[in-house]
C-alpha cells in the first residue's frame, strides 16, 4: 500500500501528524509512506525512520500556478493508493482530487468535500489528555481501519552527532552544564503569540532568582532585535545568566541545544512541540485565542505544564485564527500578568508549592477492576490537583500496577458500599476542596480550565458540571441521560456522599450554595451489551438490598407498572428513539432494572418473612 500524508505549514502541525505514520507502520509494515510538507518544516521530520520519502512543497509552488501543476502531475503519477489530507485547505483538496487514489481522506468541510472520498468530521471536545489536535488526527485513520487510540506521542530523531555538537557548542563558550540551563521561547513566531515582553522580563528575573540557572534565547535572526529588547529589560543579575549569543544557526541545532537543556520554558508554539518530542520538561504560556484544550499535549501538571488566561480569568474567550480574535490577543495578554504565573512557574521549576494551601484541591476515585479506566481518569486531574486519592477494594486485576505509575496515594480497603467508600476516600484528603470522580469518568479540557479558576474564585459549597455519557462508542444525547448535571467538585467541610447505594449522590448542607460551571465531566459507562447487563443485575441487587433496610414495600403492580413507566419515560417522553438503537437498548435495560430491583426486594421481604415465623 502507498500513502501519501499532507500536511502543510506550521511545526506543530507537522510534528502532530507523524503519529500517522506510526499507526500506518504498525498496521501496514510494507506499507511505502511520503510526507507533504513545506519545505521550511523539513528538519523536524529528518531522520523519521518511519517516512520512507519526504515531499517538500516550496514558495515557488505556493505562487506559481506552473510550479503548483507540476506538482498535482508528479504526485499522479505516484500512483498512490491513499491520499490522507490533514491539512484540508483549498490548495491541498486540489492535490488529493487530482492524485486519482482510491482512498482520498480529510476533515468534513462544505467546499472541498467533492475533492474526497471520505471526510471525517472534527470533534470539538477533547476527550483525554492527548488533546484535540491529536485526537482529531486519529479520526482521518477511521476510513481504514478500527483504531483504537492509543498513547503516542510526535518524536523528532537527533543523531548522536547532533547532540555531541550542541554539547560541545556550549561547553566552548564556557556553560556549565553541572547547572541548570533552560531554553526560552523568548518570542512567539509573531506578534500576535508573544507574552508582553516586558512581562516576560518579570518572570525570567523571578525564574534566576529562584533557580540561579543559565539561560538560552530561542529566536531565529530576524528576531534578534526584539530578543535583544527583552534582555534589556531584564535585571542585570539576570542578564548575566542569559547566553544571548548562544542560539541554532539552523531548526536541528535549535533541537539538539534543546536536548541539552533541563526544560523549555516560554510562548506556546513550535518550540514547545520541539522540546515534548525530544522528551524535554515544558512550560507553556499560550496565547489568549488559542484553544488550550487542542496544544497541550499530554500534560501531566509535572513535566509538561501550560498556562492560560482563561485558567485565571473568565473573560468569555473566543478561540479562532480570525483577526478580529487576534487583535483582541494584545488587549487579553495585558491582563495576563506575571503574578498569575509565578505560582505555577515556581512548583515547575523546584518543586515546591507557594500558593495558599486553602486553594489547592484533593482528588479522589473509589477503584476495583478498573485497569481499563483509571489511567484516563487520573490523567484529567492531573493538571489540577497534586494530591489525588485512589481508595481501591483489593482489586484482582492491573489497577494498582497502572496507579502506582503516576504520582498518586493509592490505599485499599474492603468495600463496603459506594456511599461509605467515598466517602472514606475523601477522609483521607489533605485538602478540604475536593474533585471526586468515579474511576470510569475523567474531567475535559474545558472543565479543568474552569477548576483551576475557581482556586481564587471559590464562592460556593459544591459545583456541578456537566456530564457526557459515552454508551457503547456512541455519545448518548437523550434517554434520561442528557442533560446530566453532577456536583463533583465541593467543600468537604460542608458535604459528604449520601442517597441509596448504588445512586450515591453530594449532600450538601441546607443552607450552602451551589453552582454550575463549565466543562464536561467525561462517563465512559459500558464499552458493551454485555457489560451493562452485568451491572444490571449486580446494581438491582444492591438497590434492593438497601429498599429493604430503608423498609420499602414491593407489590405485584410494582413488579409489573414500574418498569412500563420507567422504559416509556425513557424512550417516549426524554427522547431515547432519537438515540436510534443503543436509545432503545439503554431504555430497556433501565426498565429490566427496575423490574428486577422491585422483584428482589419482593423476593428479600419473602424470605424474611418466613425467617421471623
Amino acid at each position: 500500500m502507498k500513502v501519501l500524508i499532507i500536511q502543510q505549514k506550521m511545526i506543530g502541525d507537522v510534528l502532530t501528524s507523524t503519529i500517522l505514520f506510526e499507526v500506518l507502520k504498525e498496521r501496514f509494515p510494507k506499507s511505502e509512506l511520503h510526507f507533504l510538507v513545506n519545505t521550511s518544516t523539513v528538519p523536524v521530520i529528518l531522520h523519521n525512520p518511519l517516512i520512507d520519502r519526504v515531499i517538500e512543497f516550496t514558495r515557488e509552488m505556493e505562487g506559481d500556478k506552473k510550479a503548483f501543476k507540476q506538482l498535482r502531475a508528479n504526485i499522479k503519477a505516484e500512483k498512490y493508493d491513499v491520499v490522507i489530507d490533514a491539512y484540508s485547505k483549498i490548495s491541498s483538496a486540489w492535490i488529493t482530487k487530482t492524485s486519482g487514489a482510491k482512498y482520498r481522506i480529510s476533515y468534513k468541510k462544505w467546499y472541498t468535500a467533492v475533492a474526497y472520498t471520505h471526510t471525517v468530521k472534527r470533534q470539538s471536545l477533547s476527550l483525554s489528555a492527548a488533546g484535540l489536535a491529536i485526537e482529531n488526527r486519529y479520526k482521518l485513520l477511521q476510513p481504514l481501519l478500527d483504531i483504537k487510540q492509543t498513547r503516542r506521542q510526535p518524536k523528532i530523531y537527533l543523531t548522536k552527532k547532533e547532540k555531541d555538537d550542541a554539547k560541545a557548542l556550549l561547553e566552548a563558550n564556557g556553560v556549565n552544564l553541572a547547572k541548570k540551563l533552560y531554553m526560552i521561547s523568548a518570542l512567539g513566531s509573531d506578534g500576535f503569540k508573544t507574552y508582553p515582553i516586558s512581562y516576560m522580563a518579570s518572570l525570567l528575573d523571578y525564574l534566576i532568582a529562584s533557580t540561579q540557572a543559565s539561560l538560552l534565547f530561542n529566536y531565529v535572526p530576524s528576531q534578534k532585535a526584539d530578543a535583544k529588547k527583552l534582555y534589556d529589560l531584564c535585571k542585570p543579575e539576570t542578564q548575566k545568566a542569559i547566553l544571548l549569543d548562544i542560539f541554532g544557526n539552523s531548526l536541528r541545532s535549535f533541537i539538539a541545544l534543546t536536548s541539552q537543556c533541563d526544560a523549555l520554558i516560554g510562548n506556546e508554539g513550535g518550540a514547545v512541540n520541539m522540546a515534548k518530542a525530544i522528551d524535554i520538561p515544558t512550560f507553556s504560556i499560550f496565547c489568549p485565542w488559542i484553544k488550550k484544550g487542542a496544544w497541550n499535549i499530554y500534560e501531566d501538571g509535572q513535566k509538561h505544564v501550560s498556562v492560560h488566561l482563561y485558567d485565571y480569568i473568565d473573560y468569555n474567550p473566543h478561540f479562532s485564527n480570525k483577526k478580529s480574535a487576534k487583535n483582541k490577543a494584545s488587549v487579553q495578554y495585558q491582563k495576563f500578568d506575571p503574578s498569575l504565573i509565578i505560582p505555577k512557574l515556581h512548583e515547575f521549576v523546584t518543586g515546591e508549592t507557594i500558593s495558599p494551601q486553602e486553594n489547592e484541591y484533593s482528588a479522589t476515585v473509589i477503584t476495583f477492576n478498573e485497569e481499563h479506566n483509571i489511567a484516563r481518569c487520573i490523567e484529567s486531574l492531573l493538571p489540577v490537583s497534586k494530591d489525588i486519592v485512589i481508595l481501591d477494594s483489593y482489586s484482582t486485576d492491573n489497577t494498582k500496577a497502572i496507579c502506582e505509575q503516576y504520582p498518586v496515594r493509592f490505599e485499599q480497603q474492603v468495600f463496603e458500599g459506594h456511599i461509605q467508600q467515598k466517602n472514606a476516600a475523601i477522609a483521607l484528603a489533605k485538602n478540604d476542596r475536593i474533585i471526586s470522580l468515579d474511576a470510569d469518568e475523567a474531567l475535559s479540557k474545558e472543565l479543568q480550565a474552569s477548576i483551576l479558576r475557581l482556586k481564587t474564585n471559590w464562592e460556593c459549597a459544591g459545583y456541578l458540571a456537566q456530564r457526557f455519557n459515552n454508551y457503547c462508542g456512541q455519545w448518548i444525547q437523550f434517554s434520561g441521560w442528557n442533560p446530566d448535571r453532577k456536583l463533583r467538585v465541593f467543600d468537604r467541610r460542608k458535604a459528604q456522599w449520601g442517597g441509596i447505594n448504588p445512586h450515591d449522590t453530594i449532600q450538601l448542607e441546607k443552607t450552602s450554595k451551589k453552582k454550575i460551571i463549565e466543562g464536561a465531566i467525561l462517563h465512559w459507562v459500558h464499552t458493551s451489551y454485555e457489560q451493562h447487563s452485568l451491572k444490571v443485575h449486580k446494581f438491582s441487587t444492591i438497590a434492593a438490598r438497601e429498599y429493604y433496610d430503608l423498609g420499602r414495600s414491593s407489590n405485584i403492580l410494582d413488579v409489573m407498572l414500574k418498569p412500563s413507566w420507567t422504559f416509556f419515560k425513557g424512550y417516549i417522553l426524554r427522547l431515547g428513539i432519537l438515540d436510534g438503537f443503543n436509545g432503545f437498548v439503554i431504555c430497556t435495560f433501565s426498565s429490566y432494572t427496575t423490574f428486577l430491583k422491585y422483584l428482589k426486594l419482593r423476593q428479600l421481604i419473602k424470605n424474611n418473612s418466613k425467617i421471623s415465623q
